[in-house]
């Protein structure tokens, strides 16, 4: 839902999901979270709400950076290259002092990922 609502510009959805627990982190099948889709729709006012380390790579290499380039969305790209780093480090410190928490991590795709990459090694 909240990916969906990424790209079909619900940005006042989005920002109340979060506020109550949605987690931006979840990915799909492929590796996707909340960020790639909007990267994908070109909407750096829809990534800055999610708070995501924007490094992540989803189960084909690529990086949020690189779906914007993809679809040639150069503000988005000029954002994730060089603003998005210094937005979400700012607000991680501020979560961290305030104690807010900090759900980055989809636990699930990453151990069926660690299991995928150990049947590869074992085959």
């Amino acid at each position: 839902m909240l990916s969906s609502d990424l790209v079909q510009g619900q940005t006042e959805v989005v920002r109340i999901l979060i506020e109550n627990g949605a987690r931006a982190c979840l990915r799909t099948d492929n590796g996707w979270m909340a960020a790639y889709f909007a990267s994908g729709v070109w909407k750096t006012s829809r990534i800055r709400l999610l708070h995501l380390p924007l490094d992540e790579e989803d189960s084909a290499g690529d990086e949020p950076v690189r779906i914007a380039q993809n679809y040639g969305h150069e503000e988005c790209v000029h954002f994730l290259k060089l603003l998005a780093e210094i937005e979400n480090r700012n607000y991680w410190q501020m979560a961290t002092l305030h104690g807010l928490p900090l759900d980055d991590t989809d636990e699930e795709w990453e151990q069926e990922q660690k299991e995928t990459r150990l049947q590869e090694k074992n085959n």
